[in-house]
């Protein structure tokens, strides 16, 4: 724990016969007091949560715990998957139809490489999906929601 941002690891327990494969993925939370967590970056495997919302957790044998959303922030989380014959030029140009909009992302050296989208609340979900589905046409990667916290 860092005392002087009072951020914590929280853990979210995944099943491993999905896709990914994986038992559990670690994220960034602020303390809130109590058992709220607030909710620091974009999840590449946990479904159902998004950037910013507010969390309940436990603690269990020395770890916390994801428990549930206890007030959604109204941002969106989606996976993308680049294809691998897409080339960082092509990458880069759609994924900058995304940020100019205000969306951000993180990544993970994965086969394929894989990145956690944030759509912020204030960002239009419509035209976002559109740019994602767009960048799937295209043969750039494969994308999927994770959350869709805004209101439709």
């Amino acid at each position: 724990m860092n005392k002087n941002s009072n951020l914590h690891k929280l853990v979210f327990q995944l099943d491993p016969h999905d896709w990914h494969g994986i038992e559990s993925e670690t994220v960034w939370v602020r303390s809130l007091g109590g058992n709220r967590y607030k909710l620091e970056n974009t999840p590449f495997f946990a479904c159902g949560v998004a950037n910013g919302d507010e969390l309940l957790a436990n603690r269990q044998k020395g770890q916390l715990v994801f428990d549930r959303v206890d007030k959604a922030s109204g941002h969106s989380t989606y996976r993308i998957m680049v294809e691998e014959t897409t080339q960082p030029e092509e990458f880069s140009k759609q994924w900058s139809k995304l940020e100019k909009l205000g969306c951000t992302c993180e990544d993970i050296d994965a086969d394929p490489p894989l990145f956690s989208v944030d759509i912020p609340a204030n960002v239009d979900i419509h035209v976002a999906y559109s740019i994602l589905e767009e960048g799937e046409g295209l043969g750039i990667w494969a994308f999927e929601e994770g959350h869709c916290g805004h209101k439709i």
